[in-house]
Formats: structure tokens, sequence, C-alpha cells
């Protein structure tokens, strides 16, 4: 598993398209058979952070790539429950991190290896 993060329209999607010979319609939002997950953040949300972890568990030594928005940087939500869901997508994050062969952060359509 190659994981790609960034903030919010810096690009992932696209430097996933072309540097791993992508096509657009192998990605989408949802786990399944696709080589690309895009919006992990909305997975979570949607399914609830232990889902995700087992479907990004059983994905781990596949040639699947993930993307994900970063979540917890800026302004700290004033309601709980906002707070809760980015501790999770961080948690998610880190232990998808520690799985993935790569991890690639996008700023500005650029890569930066991270691992």
């Amino acid at each position: 598993m190659i994981l790609v993060i960034g903030g919010r329209s810096q690009g992932k999607t696209q430097y996933v398209m072309q540097n791993f010979g992508v096509r657009e319609e192998e990605i989408a939002c949802a786990f399944g058979k696709n080589k690309v997950i895009v919006h992990l953040e909305k997975l979570i949300r949607d399914q609830g952070a232990e889902r995700v972890l087992k479907s990004l568990e059983e994905r781990a030594d596949t040639d699947c790539i993930v993307c994900c928005d970063e979540v917890g940087m800026g302004i700290v939500p004033a309601d709980a429950g906002e707070r809760t869901y980015r501790d999770e997508v961080g948690r998610v994050l880190c232990h998808a991190a520690q799985r993935a062969s790569r991890v690639i952060r996008v700023f500005a359509g650029l890569g930066q290896v991270i691992r």
C-alpha cells in the first residue's frame, strides 16, 4: 500500500495519476477492487475508524494507493464531535503510514516522499 496525504485540493489525485500511471476509472471513494482509494477522511466519517482500519489492513500488502486529506491542521473545532473525528483520522493515518510501503505528502501538486 502507498499512502498519499496532503491538504484539501493540493493535487493528490493528479499526482497519483501522473506518477503511478493510474486511470480515472481506477479511482474511487470506496473500498473495493479499485487501485486508488481517495478521501479516506470521508470514509472514516461515514464508516467509522475501526471499519476503515480493518479495510486498510486487508490492503496493506497490495499495490493499492490510498489518498487522504489532512484534517488535523489549522483551527481546532469547538465541537467535541469534530475534535474526536480529527483524532480518529489522525490515528488511522498513523496506522496506515506504519503499514504502507511508501508515504508521500503532496503540497501544491508536488510530492515529497516521507518514506
